[in-house]
């Protein structure tokens, strides 16, 4: 076989190699049974030549219709040919990558392994390792001499002392409220401040303060609608927030200002809140509305009411659960003063039926009108608290008006025993101030000097000091203290 005719059969038998053993016509095993020569022509040009040779050879030989590859021929096998060996190739890639993913995940689980166990045999090493003694200097013979004495040290500055609480006597049914160094912070701003707080059960009480004083902080305290910082709290002899859920279902509260479903009606927003609520509170929505006086304009849409209408709705909601304790933020704020002579109305028959009313507000003297206690607070601390009656009575001194028929005389005769902290002629008569902490019997004593001077009483009137006085000189005191 000559050159071209090496490079035909050589070519041809990789085609058949190639091909999984096809046979053609210049096949040297025309049985079938190809050596498997590697294909080793790759080139356009050698193709070129072997397609040329066996055009020649063929065409010398006459059997040109028979023997003869065409050129479609030559090029779908080339092409059968270069898919066969890419799809090959990938496959030997892929396999070549899997084994080298394969070693590098069992290098690093055995770079692992070495690691943990000489860290473990490491450690045991160092535990099992006996300790060297340290070497014990031997004492010098005779008396031990005496340590030098210490320099005194600095005494820190003590804190100072925390405030005692203050300690009232309980009712017999307990504190309606009850706090103990209750605090509250937001950031360095202290809104309740170390409040040692006690309200009664069944009594109107109010929580008097400035605007920013830390009065609806405390109530949402008490609710649990944010965290104390320090302290502790009850309500109704309930902890909280320990057991907050038994004790909130017998508390109605309004945090700043009811708000509704302005589309809907007063009775349909009551409807809502009693699903919500479950239990017995769908049957108590007529009487709620009829309590605060709102049973005729329950079908009238919650847009079209006042912002007094409003407040009495909101206490509507909170009689929905037949509560013992309420809290009323800023109750007679927006109101006029019908409103607020119902409200006033409304709070005091809470309060004769057994229930506590505890309401905030800034008012004074609707809070003289409406409670029967107070808790004054300034900066988040209580600065006094207790009934009004004796708050008003021991903040200062006591005035009479005396209606007599010799003023002037009266006046020297009181002057002259000394009783009176100051005598002055009125309009109609005298007026006498009294020592502070005075009792009412020192009212009397002024009655009988007088009739036994043999002048003329007509009446002696106690000029009360109102809730407003007495703020205005319990805040002034502290002023000048600080």
């Amino acid at each position: 076989m000559d050159l071209v005719d090496e490079k035909l059969g050589r070519t041809h038998w990789g085609i058949c190699r190639a091909a999984g053993g096809i046979t053609g016509d210049f096949c040297p095993n025309q049985d079938g049974a190809c050596p498997g020569t590697v294909l080793t022509t790759s080139g356009p040009d050698e193709y070129g030549l072997l397609t040329a040779a066996v055009s020649q050879r063929v065409s010398s030989s006459g059997m040109t219709s028979a023997r003869t590859m065409t050129t479609d021929r030559r090029s779908a096998t080339i092409t059968h040919v270069n898919a066969i060996a890419a799809a090959a190739a990938g496959h030997h890639h892929l396999r070549i990558g899997l084994i080298l993913l394969v070693i590098l995940v069992l290098g690093a689980l055995g770079y692992g392994a070495t690691r943990l166990s000489h860290r473990t045999r490491s450690h045991r090493t160092r535990s099992l390792r006996p300790r060297s003694p340290r070497p014990v200097s031997p004492e010098p013979a005779g008396p031990r001499p005496e340590p030098a004495p210490e320099p005194p040290r600095e005494l820190a500055p003590s804190p100072p002392p925390r405030r005692a609480p203050v300690s009232l006597p309980g009712p017999d049914g307990g504190w309606a409220v009850e706090t103990h160094g209750l605090t509250k912070r937001f950031g360095t701003n202290v809104a309740v401040d170390d409040v040692e707080l006690r309200v009664p059960r069944g009594s109107a009480f109010g929580y008097l303060g400035p605007n920013g004083a830390g009065k609806t902080t405390l109530i949402r305290t008490l609710l649990g609608l944010t965290k104390a910082n320090a302290g502790t709290m009850s309500l109704l002899g309930t902890p909280v927030p320990a057991d907050r859920r038994s004790a909130l279902a017998r508390v109605g509260a309004i945090v700043d200002e009811p708000r509704f479903h302005p589309h809907l009606t007063g009775r349909d927003n009551l409807r809502l809140l009693a699903a919500a609520r479950g239990g017995d509170a769908g049957q108590r929505i007529d009487p709620s509305l009829a309590r605060v006086g709102l049973a005729d304009r329950a079908g009238d849409k919650v847009a079209t009411y006042s912002m007094g209408m409003r407040q009495r709705l909101g206490v509507a909601a909170c009689l929905l659960a037949d509560p013992e304790l309420l809290m009323l933020d800023e109750p007679m704020n927006g109101l006029d003063p019908a409103g607020m002579h119902e409200m006033r109305a409304m709070i005091a028959s809470l309060a004769a039926e057994g229930r506590t009313v505890v309401l905030s507000s800034h008012l004074l003297d609707e809070v003289q009108r409406t409670c029967d206690a107070v808790a004054i607070v300034d900066h988040g601390r209580v600065i006094r608290q207790g009934p009004i009656d004796e708050l008003i009575r021991g903040a200062g001194a006591m005035v009479v008006e005396i209606d007599c028929a010799e003023p002037t005389r009266a006046k020297q005769l009181i002057d002259e025993a000394g009783i009176a902290a100051g005598t002055a002629l009125a309009h109609t008569g005298l007026t006498v101030t009294l020592p502070a902490g005075a009792s009412r019997e020192a009212v009397a004593d002024l009655n009988r000097r007088l009739v036994r001077a043999e002048i003329d009483v007509y009446g002696l009137q106690e000029v009360q000091t109102s809730l407003e006085d007495w703020f205005l000189s319990v805040t002034s005191r502290l002023g000048e203290a600080s």
